[in-house]
């Protein structure tokens, strides 16, 4: 098994030993096209002695729709895919320690030619490793524009969450790097601001925060749905969503990008030009990224609706099995 991983993997209705969730390597290729992701933190609460999947439900929700959106079939409702994820993460029989998830859908069985047909069934799989959360520790990191446009919002829709789209990412990453950056900045076609290769970007100007709007071709980011709604109801700042322009980059008071990995992670330089003082976050971005915290760690009590609670004194002794409708039937879903 390696380093890190949980000792178990749900695939298809069974949690199986990590080492016997394999697939032949003639199924990979073109098969992963069409496959789609989500990336999820479970967060332990030293409040409350409990991990908390965050916003669970929501990512098991948008995977499916990417799903749906590639032409795939698959046989598990949102509602399934929680219980599954809720018995993989008690598994670990571990108190203390952040978990990530990564659900994920691909094509079933073998395709060799180029088309994966419309209407393919889906197999998912669910994994889960150990990460350790940034929040709070006063990180920062630099942008650069990337010289790769941002993918056609119409050609491949940002909306949905698939591996094929993130290879415009890597070619960002590596020129961002080879440029002396942490991560890039993507524009789209028309010159506007979207997002980084894994993350959304917001800016705070003159007070208000500003983040590009969905239709420039930006992924409908669950942790931007959360920032947008925590500034605005705790902090009460006014959030415009719109076109951004490069330039607001170089201008902006403060820069944050946000997302599941990325958590809230603060730029201090974007092309050269220094945000803020160009060496720590600025008070409205460790404002929003406190809010953050005492949220995904239930400090504070509030949005639990948010927050999957996962009893590790319920972890399976054994392979389990799930019914696509999240029942425990003693069979396969397939």
């Amino acid at each position: 098994m390696s380093a890190g991983y949980g000792r178990l993997i749900w695939r298809n209705g069974v949690l199986m030993p990590w080492e016997e969730a394999t697939v032949h390597i003639s199924s990979v290729g073109h098969a992963s096209v069409s496959a789609a992701f989500e990336g999820v933190h479970s967060y332990w609460s030293s409040t409350r002695e409990t991990l908390h999947g965050f916003r669970l439900r929501d990512h098991m929700q948008r995977l499916l729709e990417s799903l749906r959106m590639s032409w795939m079939e698959p046989e598990f409702d949102a509602d399934a895919l929680v219980t599954a994820t809720v018995e993989l993460l008690a598994s670990w029989q571990t108190t203390g320690k952040d978990l990530h998830i990564r659900p994920w859908g691909f094509a079933a069985g073998t395709h060799r030619n180029q088309m994966v047909p419309g209407g393919t069934p889906a197999e998912i799989a669910i994994e889960t490793w150990e990460f350790e959360s940034k929040l709070g520790q006063g990180r920062t990191c630099t942008l650069a524009v990337s010289s790769w446009p941002r993918f056609n919002h119409g050609a491949s829709p940002a909306s949905m969450k698939v591996f094929s789209n993130y290879h415009n990412g890597r070619l960002g990453n590596i020129d961002a790097r080879a440029r002396g950056a942490d991560w890039p900045v993507f524009l789209n076609t028309n010159g506007h601001v979207t997002e980084s290769s894994g993350s959304c970007i917001a800016l705070v100007e003159h007070g208000r925060l500003v983040t590009p709007t969905l239709s420039d071709g930006v992924l409908d980011s669950i942790t931007r749905r959360t920032l947008i709604q925590l500034a605005q109801e705790e902090l009460g700042l006014d959030v415009e969503t719109r076109p951004v322009e490069r330039t607001e980059l170089y201008l902006a008071d403060e820069i944050f990008l946000m997302g599941t990995s990325a958590e809230v992670l603060p730029a201090v330089e974007v092309d050269g030009f220094p945000i803020g003082d160009g060496k720590t976050a600025g008070e409205i971005t460790q404002a929003i990224e406190a809010r953050y915290h005492d949220t995904v760690r239930a400090v504070t009590g509030k949005h639990d609706e948010w927050l999957t609670p996962v009893h590790l004194d319920r972890a399976p002794g054994a392979p389990s099995f799930l019914s696509p409708t999240g029942s425990s039937d003693a069979g396969s879903s397939k």
